[in-house]
């Protein structure tokens, strides 16, 4: 499941996002980019490179290519799919001093809209950073992971809403609160009390921004600083909570409703006879078809092998852990690790399917939503690469069966062996497409003839061209 694709640096990322502000930088289109990354469409990995790499990428041949950093900020500009396809394939249409014009023109309008007012009264500049917050957590409360929203239906529409609102509100937000203070900490006197409880902030802010926007999950990363929000309203005369005081209730109301949410789903399961809390982390399930698992529930952001390896310490005879939050997720090396210790890792709507099943099925049990959505990617894979007349492509073994898959297994069906270079070149293109999204494929070939005859051990074939 490995991508060979070099990540972009995170601090280039950032820098990236910022100029964009979300938005397509072919100044002829603009396109919001926010659902399509909410979608999990568009991410950071797939931002076009004005001068691409190798000999044969586009605009290779241009007399900068030896000279600069392809991954590097001046290299980079954030498209939509459909400009990022247009300008990679219609190379010669558009010139990298072009490109690079659509790029600084765009920095140049993201600029004027956020420009940043200059405040010289502590009070007016503090309030419209409290304002800022308020509407923050006014999103968190109603939209984000621990909401009713959220975990009532199990991520659903209500997770896309919680990201879609981070990327369209809570970071540009976080953007204009750390420029507010940064920008006018030169009108008042240094040491400005201010500034380093913001900095304390910004650690949050750019943590925040690269789990939402970069394909580079942490878990212990910078939590919001309740302290930072109490120092604010406390320098206006509003009331608030202790900062420890708050982070408590926080934790509290987290367990709580996390309990309450897995409690009402589990309960009803039809799979489940029993539900038996052992401690705050803990409970018994005891299962129709006999087996009791000892079930660790965590709302941990991002599950790691570091985690697992805390959870194991505690209690090491755990039969299956939750991922509860539907905005959280767990590491593919963590999965594997898991399944060859014989421990069930899952989000609580894959432990309600992988519980009806025992064995490799369950450990590595693939939610049909899941299954869709592979399959749903290849067959786009397929059509761009422009399969020949007469071809039929067929997915099967692993990576439509189970969760943690080897090589993705394709066939490709044809009746016509006097076509056998342009069928050469669409396994090349398809390969390397799949490849770079999904992991290693391996390809075998059948004439019409052959696959009437053929035999699977799994009978999972599947069609997914024409």
């Amino acid at each position: 499941m490995s991508n060979t694709r070099k990540s972009i640096p995170v601090n280039t990322a950032r820098l990236l996002w910022a100029q964009c502000g979300g938005f397509c930088q072919n100044p002829k289109c603009n396109k919001s980019l926010f659902i399509a990354v909410a979608e999990g469409s568009v991410s950071i990995a797939n931002v076009a490179h004005i001068i691409g790499h190798g000999t044969s990428g586009p605009r290779s041949d241009h007399e900068l290519a030896e000279y600069i950093d392809k991954d590097g900020m001046t290299n980079l500009i954030m498209l939509c799919l459909e400009c990022h396809k247009l300008v990679d394939e219609l190379e010669k249409a558009f010139s990298v001093e072009e490109m690079q014009s659509w790029k600084a023109s765009h920095a140049g309008k993201i600029r004027s809209l956020f420009s940043i007012p200059n405040i010289k009264d502590e009070k007016v500049l503090l309030a419209e950073v409290n304002d800022l917050l308020e509407e923050n957590s006014a999103i968190f409360r109603e939209c984000g992971p621990y909401s009713a929203n959220v975990l009532g239906g199990l991520g659903g529409d209500g997770l896309n809403i919680w990201k879609k609102r981070c990327l369209d509100t809570i970071l540009p937000n976080n953007q204009r609160i750390i420029a507010l203070i940064e920008n006018n900490k030169r009108n008042f006197q240094y040491p400005w009390e201010v500034y380093p409880k913001m900095l304390e902030y910004k650690i949050h802010a750019d943590a925040f921004h690269d789990n939402c926007l970069i394909n580079q999950k942490v878990n212990d990363y910078k939590l919001f600083p309740k302290s930072f929000e109490y120092y604010i309203k406390t320098r206006l005369g509003i009331d608030a909570p202790a900062p420890e005081v708050a982070a408590q209730e926080e934790l509290e109301f987290r367990y709580d409703t996390v309990k309450t949410f897995i409690e009402r789903f589990l309960s009803a399961h039809r799979a489940i006879t029993n539900l038996q809390e052992l401690n705050r982390g803990t409970m018994l399930v005891e299962l129709r078809d006999g087996r009791t698992l000892k079930v660790f529930v965590t709302n941990t952001y991002y599950f790691t092998d570091y985690t697992l390896d805390r959870v194991l310490e505690v209690d090491p005879g755990v039969d299956a852990i939750i991922c509860s939050s539907p905005a959280g997720q767990y590491s593919d090396s963590t999965k594997q690790q898991c399944i060859e210790r014989g421990i069930g890792l899952f989000m609580l709507g894959e432990f309600m399917g992988a519980i009806h099943h025992t064995g490799d099925q369950y450990l590595n049990f693939l939610l049909k939503a899941d299954r869709d959505s592979r399959l749903l990617g290849i067959k786009g894979i397929v059509q761009e690469s422009l399969p020949p007349s007469g071809v039929r492509v067929f997915l099967f073994g692993s990576f439509i069966r189970r969760k943690v898959y080897g090589d993705i297994d394709v066939l490709i069906v044809h009746d016509a062996p006097t076509a056998a270079v342009r069928i050469k070149q669409f396994e090349s293109t398809l390969e390397q497409k799949i490849r770079k999204q999904f992991g290693e494929p391996h390809t075998s070939f059948a004439s019409e003839r052959e696959f009437a005859a053929l035999r699977l051990e799994h009978d999972n074939l599947t069609q997914v061209y024409p």
